[in-house]
């Protein structure tokens, strides 16, 4: 009996080790000193370490050089290297001085090669400087919400005070992603641009993904790597499964590769994302009292999506707080109601609905200018002014 009794311990004891150890292997165990795991349309964050340690980011500061290059619309300009550019010492798509090429040619060897010499060329044909540059996307970062970015070059060449944290290369990226051409260019693994050599002769350059995890994770579909001695190594990822977007940050990571696979997967598996309206979509028409116009719409300020633990999916609710009318003078962006969501009965996110448009209050002097000046476009448009 005692025996037995024991036997039965040892299984329990084995069947308890079992379940807490894939309770614990559940959330990633990585070697990153700044590392995050962010969902690309609420921005909220899923996972995280050290998130907010200001640190080298190497190659990656490449993506927002890439969202300014691509968001100035000139990609089809064509540049002429200089000696400076074609001098940038470490990753290269081996530009020469004089050379020309497009601003779009040099944008995707710049995120696929992660050329430094396109780096500086990008730079000096949009600002006219590099450091002209620098400040564009010191600028870009503050407005894009990465408060504790600082840039100095626009390759990542290690430098003094050059530093940003895994908050912020997630918080850019999500930024960086919602743009179409950027997306399309760190989801491709490999292309071939035109190519002027020497002699000015026409040739196809091959261009192939440094980005290894576009063949290692089925999901991947971006976004950029990085190293220095400095840095080490460095990889920001994306990845998409049916309706969900996750960002990945790992920073000087010498598991990089499998330590954001961990953590996209990790995203996946354990997290579902919760749609319900649209940011910027018009969520309905509210009748407004004593107005110039009889409603106004009502607009959805914000993502009004939620990431929940799959567990809770199935506990999510929303709930609607808008008046049933509204009275002028009702001004755009002006707050006219709220979605709130649930989560097991608990509030855990609001959203403003807000009014598209403004509504002046009518008034007597408002109605006859509006009488006066509607008949005045009939009696021009019969011809008879």
């Amino acid at each position: 009996m005692a025996r037995i009794l024991l036997r039965s311990a040892t299984l329990l004891l084995v069947f308890w080790w079992l379940a807490t150890g894939m309770a614990y292997a559940a959330t990633p165990v990585i070697s990153a000193q700044g590392a995050i795991l962010m969902d690309a349309k609420t921005g909220q964050v899923l996972y995280e370490r050290n998130m907010n340690k200001k640190l080298a980011p190497a190659s990656t500061t490449k993506i927002i050089t890439a969202i300014i290059a691509i968001e100035s619309g000139r990609l089809d300009e064509t540049t002429r290297v200089s000696a400076r550019a074609a001098a940038t010492a470490g990753s290269s798509l081996n530009l020469y001085p004089g050379q020309t090429i497009t601003l779009r040619e040099l944008v995707t060897g710049l995120l696929l090669r992660s050329g430094n010499d396109a780096a500086v060329a990008i730079a000096e044909h949009l600002a006219g400087s590099v450091d002209t540059f620098v400040d564009l996307m010191n600028k870009k970062a503050a407005s894009i919400g990465a408060s504790h970015t600082h840039f100095r070059n626009p390759h990542g060449l290690s430098a003094p005070n050059h530093l940003s944290t895994a908050f912020d290369l997630a918080t850019i990226t999500r930024y960086a992603l919602t743009n179409l051409t950027f997306a399309q260019i760190v989801s491709t693994k490999e292309t071939n641009i035109e190519w002027l050599d020497r002699k000015g002769n026409s040739q196809d350059r091959n261009l192939r993904n440094t980005n290894k995890l576009l063949w290692m994770l089925e999901d991947a579909d971006g976004v950029k790597t990085g190293t220095t001695g400095m840095a080490g190594p460095c990889l920001v990822s994306s990845a998409t499964r049916d309706n969900q977007k996750l960002i990945a940050v790992v920073l000087h990571d010498h598991a990089r590769w499998y330590d954001s696979m961990q953590l996209l997967k990790y995203g996946f598996d354990n997290y579902d994302l919760y749609e319900y309206a649209e940011n910027g979509t018009v969520f309905t028409a509210l009748p407004v009292e004593n107005g110039m116009m009889d409603i106004v719409d009502a607009l959805v300020a914000d993502h009004g999506s939620l990431v929940v633990p799959a567990t809770d999916y199935a506990s999510v609710t929303v709930e609607v707080d808008l008046p049933e009318k509204i009275k002028a003078p009702v001004y755009q962006g002006q707050k006219i109601g709220e979605i709130v969501f649930y989560v097991q009965d608990k509030a855990v996110k609001t959203v403003d609905l807000v009014a598209g448009n403004t509504v002046e209050e009518s008034t007597v002097s408002k109605i006859l200018l509006k009488h006066w000046l509607t008949t005045l476009q009939r009696l021009s448009g019969w011809g008879l002014l």
